[in-house]
Formats: C-alpha cells, structure tokens, sequence
C-alpha cells in the first residue's frame, strides 16, 4: 500500500517536473522498495531528481486524503491531468485521487492533483509514506528511464548514508588540499579514495548525491594520481642518483632497494637505462609483508639473447610468483626471505645469455 501510493506520486511529480509527455511504461513493487519505468527525452539531473523528490514529500507532509471512486470511463477521462497506461480498461472504472475528491475533479477544471486509474490497494492517506527518496536513476533504451526508490525509514537512511559519506569525502579533499609531502601519505590516501568510490556506487542513498560524490572522487583520484607520479618520479630520480655515483658504465647492473613499489621501481630502471644505454637493468625490492617486487630492461640490440620477460619470469617464478612485459622491459612480483640468492639467479641468467 505504501510503494503503490508513493509510485502515483512520483507519476504525478514526474509529470510536474517533465511535463505531461512523460508516461508511465511499466512499474514493480516490492515491501523494500518500488521501480518505476517512464519514458523521457534525456537523463534526469540532479537538481530535476531533487524537484520530484520535494514534490512527492511535500504532500506526504500535508497528510493529504487519498480518494477512490468508481466512475464512467467517459467521464474520467474527461478529468483533468489524468494519468493512465496505455492498456484496456473496464466501464466503470475506479478512479484514485490525491487530496482532492474524485466528484471535485469531475465537476472542476482547476484542481490539478494526482489522479489515475487504478484498481489496487492504496493508503488512506500519504503521511503514512512518511519520506521517499530517489535511490537510482538510468537510461533502459532510448528514451526510457528506469528509477528506484525507497519510502519511510529505508529513505531517512539513504539520507543518512549520503551524508556521512559526503563527510568522508570532505575528510579526504582536505587532507589532500593540506598538502601531503609524503609518498606513502599520498599512495594510502589514493587507496582509499578508491576505496570509497566502491562504497558510493554501492550505497543505497540519493542517487543525485551519489553522482556528485562520483564526481568529486573521481576528481580526487585524479589529482591524488598525479602527486603520487610526481613524487616517485623524484624519489626514482634521488635513487637513481645515489646509485649510479659511483658506478661507471656496466653492461649489468643487478640490485635491491627496500620498500620501493613496482611503480618507483620501473621508474629507476627506465631512468637508469636513459643514463647507461647499454646497460641491461634489473632492480628488486623486498616489502615487509614479504613479497619481492621486480622490475628489469634490456637494450634494444640485446633482446636477440636477453628477453625482459624471459629475465623476469625466470626470477619471479623462482620467488613463487610471475611476471610479464616485453622483450624489452617487464615487471614481476614474488616472495623471497634471500634476496642475495635471488640477485645470483639473475646475474647469472643475464650473463649466460649475453
């Protein structure tokens, strides 16, 4: 009886909103919540969703009487605003009204309220649906919108998760916009806004808020993204200078750095090999939870006898793990508690090869 109430009154707001082109093309309910398909010129925005919404709850807080009357088909259909699906019904037909009775409405032009025909069970009056929120809103076909909503408390939470995931949001553009100078900082802080961008798209709350928080996050990633290229592009860069002081020109270069990610690491490489050209390169980082990251590039006129990813492979599958690439560069990852044995796998693979 709530769903069903409600569906007339988002028929009815969307009709306000959209204006009266806009018919109803199929509905479903259930005790958790109501799905309503219309057709519609183009995707809803997010300040037309929050003009349905306020539309609807506006008559659920005037508790407004919800009327039923059998009447002639002939003269319901002269009612005005009538809202109908395109299917055959029976003479008489029961009308449902909202707020105004159906003997008003056939006798008045004036009253503009919701009004269908209708032979299901109703309320008898709209405070009893007490909230309805839009929770999802997209395009089936051209021209056709399906939307989905809640009503009484499953709505006031769908407004609660909105706002407290709006608060994270918040939370995370000012810790990015304070400036975070560290590179594990900015890579957690990258993490977790991917992290929270799967719990909006998953949350049952507005969707005109999930939109914007979809936006912002992606925003966030962006800029979280490119701080964090920025600083292991200098820490590669600081490693990279530290490393080769004291080293001339080697045809292998085989070491470990500590706590270095995949990304710094073949960051390191490519600038180690823009440096050495002639240089075959691979670099290992252990992690404290164990795993070994790898990362290796050869020159261009030694990939006949050294490939990158048969390099890589045969240490990472050593480690347990795997790797791939090209023949040129490639990356891998697996675990190992002797680092030492690992970096003797590879030298004397390289060389062998060479």
């Amino acid at each position: 009886m709530v769903k069903h109430t409600a569906t007339h009154l988002l028929n009815f707001a969307l009709g306000c909103v959209l204006g009266d082109h806009t018919e109803q093309k199929g509905s479903h309910i259930t005790a958790e919540r109501l799905r309503f398909d219309c057709s519609i010129r183009a995707p809803l925005t997010g300040q037309q969703l929050e003009k349905i919404e306020e539309i609807v709850r506006d008559v659920i807080r005037r508790d407004e009487d919800v009327y039923t009357a059998e009447v002639p088909i002939n003269q319901a259909n002269q009612i005005r605003g009538l809202r109908r699906v395109d299917e055959i019904y029976p003479d008489p037909v029961r009308v449902v009204s909202v707020g105004v009775s159906v003997d008003q409405l056939l006798h008045s032009t004036n009253k503009h309220t919701s009004v269908e025909l209708c032979c299901g069970t109703h309320l008898l009056r709209t405070g009893l649906i007490q909230d309805l929120a839009i929770v999802s809103e997209r395009q089936l076909g051209k021209g056709i919108s399906r939307i989905i909503t809640v009503t009484g408390q499953e709505a006031k939470e769908a407004r609660e998760v909105g706002r407290v995931l709006t608060e994270e949001v918040d939370s995370l553009s000012v810790r990015l916009n304070s400036g975070l100078k560290l590179l594990l900082d900015l890579q957690k802080l990258s993490k977790e806004v991917g992290q929270l961008t799967d719990l909006v798209d998953g949350a049952v709350m507005l969707h005109r808020e999930r939109r914007d928080l979809q936006e912002r996050l992606r925003a966030l990633h962006r800029a979280a993204n490119t701080s964090v290229r920025k600083l292991e592009s200098r820490a590669a860069a600081e490693n990279v200078r530290l490393f080769l002081e004291n080293r001339s020109d080697q045809a292998l270069l085989i070491d470990a750095f500590p706590d270095q990610s995949i990304a710094v690491l073949m960051k390191m490489v490519n600038q180690i090999c823009e440096k050495m050209p002639q240089s075959s390169v691979m670099l290992l980082s252990q992690q404290n939870t164990g795993k070994v990251f790898c990362a290796c590039q050869v020159p261009k006129d030694l990939v006949s006898r050294l490939s990158a990813a048969d390099w890589a492979h045969t240490v990472c599958t050593r480690m347990g793990g795997n790797a791939g690439g090209s023949h040129i560069v490639a990356k891998g990852m697996g675990s190992s508690s002797n680092l030492e044995e690992i970096i003797k796998l590879a030298t004397e693979y390289a060389r062998n090869k060479i």
